[in-house]
């Protein structure tokens, strides 16, 4: 594979379609006035579009109505909105995913779980956990034993694959054991991929995910050494991209940005830093990756057919909150373990642009969480939801669209993990604890209205009530789940759990 390399500060082009654009009120010019007579201006027209024909080979317009739309997923990893500036953040790391936020869609309240493995699983399938038992974190690749399996649940790539998408994932995959299941992300629906695959301890695969990066590319491990991994994860997909220009792709970016342990990057590698400047820079240098990414798609000409999604698994460890309304935010419980089910852990940003299909500058309160992604991407596509699967997403394609969407506009989000359920309406929010707050008044949910006699709350809290006691118990999980989020929540048996560990895998060879 050829890598076509951009400079990683070439991200300021200016998105096809957007150009020369008339402003409502104003007229064009009639021929044969001003400066230009009408035969001269025919020409410097014809000119013009002639070479920005040779230039960029944008999609026409016509292919583009009558084909369905590429759609580019970049789903970052543990970080939440005090981070993003378009969410109020004063950190001030965030302009490339800033200007897609002020141009395009950005929904106030999208719920997800607080860690990553469940929040992911929830991505995929378009389901909640107490419906496939992956209510706790689980990171098959680390801890071995149970895994994504492709036998109990569909993911949004198959069915896309299956409406003729060509399918990608570049980035982190963690739910599988790609040692022991090299055909997994295949048969999960990507036709490529292009990941940092984790690993037991002990294994190099644990540690390397950022300088010097263990990566694996369709089932080989490639040579890195020296390299900074997501540097190269931005540059297979801006390769995927242009390689598949022709038909429509499902692009899914699963950045390792910002996880921890904290780490420098290319742009700031020479300077002293604290830790949280280190978190402050990978903010940055995945913002600088979403600028390229939106710059290639500019200078292939499929801007306008590509729907770009941005949003986060979850929110930002406790230890590197950022500053929001003159305060740093402070997550109440130890994120990375137990979950945090307050706001600022599962409350996340979720943006969406497309030039030619969703029309924007827009902040939207419909509530949506990540329940949704699937069912949205499969009738962007124009496919249809797998037969006999009960997806618990709606898709919000109409609000998007800036269609009738009432028929699709939820009432009620939900976040779960293990024993914790918190369902929030557009003001106030519920916890399994009976917790209950105005998050109107109260967005640090500081004041318990639980025993609030005013009427207004009495209402409220009864209806959400309901929804909690509409749901189904947990499904049980499969296999014995062994993370330490598990552990410290007393899920599962400890000595099945120790009888079913396994060693590292042997390194798998470059040449394989």
């Amino acid at each position: 594979m050829t890598i076509q390399l951009a400079s990683e500060t070439e991200v300021g082009v200016q998105p096809l379609g957007c150009q020369n654009r008339l402003k409502p009120g104003l007229q064009r010019d009639k021929p044969g006035r001003g400066r230009f007579g009408g035969k001269r201006l025919l020409f410097i027209l014809g000119l013009l579009a002639l070479l920005t024909t040779v230039q960029a080979r944008p999609v026409a317009a016509g292919d583009a109505k009558r084909r369905p739309p590429n759609i580019l997923f970049i789903l970052m990893d543990n970080i939440g909105q005090d981070w993003f500036g378009c969410c109020g953040s004063l950190e001030g790391q965030t302009p490339e995913i800033d200007k897609l936020a002020a141009s395009g869609v950005r929904f106030r309240n999208c719920y997800v779980t607080p860690l990553c493995s469940t929040s992911r699983h929830v991505f995929m399938t378009g389901r909640y956990p107490f419906r496939t038992g992956w209510h706790i974190h689980h990171d098959a690749a680390i801890y071995g034993g149970g895994y994504f399996d492709w036998n109990r649940e569909i993911t949004f790539a198959r069915v896309l694959k299956s409406a003729g998408y060509a399918t990608a994932i570049s980035g982190k995959w963690q739910i599988n054991n790609l040692f022991d299941q090299p055909d997994a992300l295949k048969k999960h629906g990507f036709d490529e991929h292009f990941v940092f695959p984790e690993g037991p301890r002990g294994h190099p695969a644990h540690t390397q995910r950022y300088w010097d990066p263990y990566i694996i590319q369709n089932g080989r491990r490639i040579e890195a050494e020296g390299k900074f991994g997501p540097r190269l994860f931005t540059d297979y997909l801006i390769d995927f991209m242009r390689r598949h220009r022709d038909r429509p792709f499902l692009a899914f970016y699963s950045t390792i940005l910002t996880h921890v342990p904290v780490t420098k990057t290319p742009l700031n590698k020479d300077e002293v830093l604290t830790e949280r400047e280190q978190l402050a820079g990978m903010v940055r240098y995945a913002d600088v990756c979403v600028g390229r990414l939106v710059a290639a798609l500019d200078e292939s000409g499929l801007r306008d057919n590509t729907i770009i999604v941005i949003t986060t698994d979850n929110g930002t460890p406790a230890q590197y909150g950022g500053k929001v309304g003159g305060r740093v935010f402070q997550a109440s419980a130890n994120t990375m373990v137990e979950g945090d089910m307050k706001e600022g852990s599962i409350n996340v940003p979720f943006i969406v642009n497309c030039p030619a299909l969703v029309p924007g500058r827009r902040v939207s309160d419909a509530l949506i969480d990540n329940s949704d992604v699937f069912p949205t991407f499969v009738e962007l596509a124009g496919a249809t939801n797998p037969a006999g699967v009960v997806i618990d997403g709606r898709s919000f394609a109409s609000t998007l669209r800036e269609e009738s969407d009432a028929a699709s506009q939820r009432d009620w989000i939900l976040s779960h993990y293990a024993h914790q359920r918190v369902v929030r309406g557009s003001r106030y929010k519920l916890g399994w604890d009976g917790r209950f707050h105005d998050l109107l008044k109260d967005p640090l949910e500081e004041y318990d209205l639980a025993t609030s006699n005013d009427p207004k709350h009495i209402a409220e809290r009864k209806r959400l009530q309901q929804v909690l006691d509409s749901l189904p118990p947990n499904a049980k999980l499969w296999f014995q789940p062994r993370s330490i989020s598990a552990r410290a929540l007393g899920i599962g048996d400890a000595g099945q759990r120790a009888s079913q560990a396994k060693l590292a895998p042997d390194d798998p060879s470059k040449d394989k």
